[in-house]
């Protein structure tokens, strides 16, 4: 698998560090994990590790657009045109609005199917954690239920069952939200029903990665 993990504003730097225990966790169940990075995320970088590596499946973090993933200087490195990038992968983004036009054209290219969102990602936290983000319980539960497709997936477990779950713990992170006492329990809740929402995907339901 490749893991694709952008780190250049507070947003990104969340979802890197809540990526590293899937890494982890994909290691320990025997992939093999090719990790890009920093500058070293480009097009012709990725096609090189896919020409490689032949990844089953594909792990991005970070910005992106209805048509477009983005590099870690915010700069477009993947678009519709060269969505054949992803062809007999399972890909999964975890970056705004990539499912419709970038989904479609991946799929139409190739890819055996493409997880993302419908519309923008969001993630509420809070600013006093900012430097610590595995400590902010008010992004938690919302990066937690999205990295929830990636630990089924990793399980064997087929694209529609791996989205099901992620809609399941979403059910039960907002039902605690609804009752918590939290004074930001209410920008946890509205981050994550709006992803829970816009969480689909494209292409084959029955694809797995191993």
């Amino acid at each position: 698998m490749i893991v694709i993990r952008t780190k250049h504003d507070i947003q990104t730097t969340y979802l890197y560090h809540y990526s590293e225990e899937l890494i982890k966790e994909a290691k320990s169940k025997g992939f093999k994990v090719a990790q890009i990075e920093s500058d070293e995320i480009s097009e012709a970088i990725l096609r090189s590790r896919i020409k490689n590596r032949k990844p089953r499946f594909i792990f991005f973090n970070g910005h992106g657009s209805n048509t477009s993933l983005f590099d870690n200087k915010g700069k477009e490195f993947i678009n519709t045109k060269s969505a054949d990038v992803f062809e007999d992968t399972v890909t999964y983004t975890i970056a705004c609005s990539c499912l419709e036009g970038l989904g479609t054209a991946a799929v139409d290219k190739g890819c055996c199917a493409f997880v993302g969102y419908k519309k923008p990602f969001w993630i509420a936290r809070d600013h006093k954690y900012e430097s610590r983000p595995l400590e902010d319980n008010v992004a938690k539960p919302i990066i937690e239920c999205s990295n929830v497709v990636v630990k089924s997936l990793i399980k064997g477990n087929a694209v529609s069952e791996s989205i099901r779950k992620s809609h399941e713990k979403a059910v039960d992170n907002i039902l605690k939200l609804i009752y918590s006492k939290e004074p930001l329990a209410p920008a946890s809740l509205q981050a994550l029903v709006a992803n829970d929402s816009a969480l689909d995907f494209k292409g084959n339901a029955s694809a797995k990665i191993i």
